[in-house]
């Protein structure tokens, strides 16, 4: 069984690779998920504005389990659990390390669909983490939602048939 990091900051676009690794599930693969949030670390101004160091971790944790939650929402709902990893620092330096010590096989990581072919960048973070990952790194490009829930609509009339 195959163990699978998957990185997301919370927003729709980090969520392209949690159904990518929902499509490759249909489709057979075993596979087990560790989500993974990066926080920033608390600035200088944080802290001159909230000086008591426990309502900044409270207000951090917090955020990082909002980022969370659309992700694992995704993967409660296809019987999938994922164990979850919040780390802080540059999610360019954080990631690849993580996967290292969360025993992980791969990476999959969404980028913002601007490809190779378009601008000759993958995104700051996507390409750091294929320059220091030891482990094998898919990149998700984003996809049409609609063109994204025809090929689920037609995968799953593929899997009654």
């Amino acid at each position: 069984m195959l163990h699978y990091l998957i990185p997301t900051d919370g927003s729709d676009v980090s969520l392209d690779a949690v159904r990518h690794v929902l499509r490759l599930r249909r489709h057979g693969l075993q596979c087990q998920v560790v989500l993974a949030h990066v926080r920033e670390p608390v600035h200088l101004y944080e802290v001159v504005l909230a000086p008591d160091v426990e309502v900044l971790e409270q207000a951090g944790q917090g955020a990082a389990a909002h980022a969370l939650q659309p992700a694992l929402a995704l993967l409660q709902a296809a019987g999938l659990e994922a164990a979850t990893e919040v780390v802080t620092g540059d999610p360019a330096h954080e990631l690849a390390p993580l996967a290292e010590r969360c025993g992980c096989d791969a990476i999959v990581i969404s980028t913002a669909g601007q490809g190779w072919l378009s601008n000759d960048r993958v995104g700051r973070v996507a390409e750091a983490v294929l320059h220091h990952a030891t482990v094998p790194v898919t990149l998700v490009r984003r996809v049409d939602l609609e063109e994204a829930s025809a090929e689920e609509a037609s995968d799953g009339d593929t899997a009654e048939a």
